[in-house]
C-alpha cells in the first residue's frame, strides 16, 4: 500500500480492504467548476483509481475565484482536460478519462457506462434532472449539490428515496449567471466527496432521503428529511 494514503489506511471505516474499493472504483463527475475542483481533487487524493470527467466548458477569468485547479494561465482552455492534466501530477497512479461533452439525453446512457457512482457538480437544472432519471433507471448513486452565494446543499439520490424532481427541480429553474462565494463551493463539494467515498466503502451514505443545508453567512448546517413525491414522474416510471 503506497504510503500516501497511509493515514486513511489507519481509519477502521477505510483500512486495506477499503483502499483496495477506492483503487478499484469509477466515479463519473459531471461538471468541473466551482463544485467539480474540490470533488475531483479530494477523490484523487484518495486514490480512487478511475475518473470520468464531463464538462464542455472552457477556463475563463471569472472562474478562478473558485475554481482552484485552473490559473491565468488555463484561460481559454478546456476544463475537462486541464483539470486532468492537474489530477494527474497529484496522483499519477490513478486513471482520469477527460470529456468535452455536455451531458444530454443522447448520451447520458454512454457516460454512466461503466461507472458505479455519479457526482454532479453542474449549476443548471436541465442537466440535474438529465441525470436524476438516467441514475434512477439504472441504479446508480447521484451524490448532487448547489451553491448560490453564502448557502448551498447536498444530498444522496437513490430509487428508494427521494429524487430532485421530488424536491421540486424544474428545468426552466436554470440560470444563466448564479453568484457564490468560492469558499461556498469548496465546502458543498467536500461534502460531495465525503458522501461519494463513504458509497464506495460501502458505508451508508448520511444524505440518502435528505438534504443538508448550509447557510454560510450564518456558519449553520441542518438535515432536512424528504420524502418520495406520489405524483414525481420519474419515480412513476419506475413502476
Amino acid at each position: 500500500m503506497e504510503v500516501r494514503y497511509e493515514r486513511q489506511v489507519l481509519m477502521d471505516e477505510v483500512g486495506y480492504d477499503g483502499q483496495k474499493k477506492l483503487k478499484d472504483a469509477r466515479v463519473l463527475i459531471i461538471g468541473a467548476g466551482g463544485l467539480g475542483c474540490p470533488v475531483l481533487t479530494y477523490l484523487a487524493c484518495a486514490g480512487v483509481g478511475f475518473l470520468r470527467i464531463a464538462d464542455n466548458d472552457v477556463v475563463s477569468e471569472s472562474n478562478l475565484n473558485r475554481q482552484f485547479l485552473y490559473g491565468p494561465h488555463c484561460i481559454g482552455k478546456e476544463k475537462a482536460l486541464t483539470a486532468k492534466e492537474s489530477l494527474i501530477r497529484q496522483n499519477p497512479n490513478i486513471k482520469i478519462e477527460a470529456l468535452f461533452e455536455r451531458v444530454n439525453e443522447d448520451n447520458a446512457e454512454r457516460m454512466l457506462n461503466g461507472v458505479q457512482i455519479v457526482v454532479d457538480c453542474v449549476d443548471n437544472a436541465e442537466t440535474r434532472l438529465i441525470m436524476n432519471r438516467a441514475c434512477l433507471y439504472t441504479d446508480i448513486p447521484l451524490v448532487e449539490g448547489g451553491v448560490e452565494g453564502y448557502y448551498g446543499f447536498a444530498t444522496v439520490v437513490k430509487k428508494e428515496f427521494a429524487c430532485l424532481e421530488c424536491m421540486g427541480y424544474r428545468a426552466e429553474d436554470t440560470r444563466a449567471t448564479v453568484p457564490v462565494l468560492g469558499v461556498t463551493a469548496g465546502i458543498i463539494g467536500m461534502i460531495q466527496a465525503n458522501e461519494c467515498i463513504r458509497l464506495i466503502l460501502g458505508l451508508e451514505p448520511a444524505l440518502y432521503g435528505k438534504i443538508l443545508q448550509y447557510d454560510g453567512h450564518h456558519a449553520t448546517m441542518r438535515q432536512v428529511d424528504v420524502k418520495i413525491d406520489p405524483n414525481c414522474g420519474a419515480h412513476k416510471h419506475l413502476r
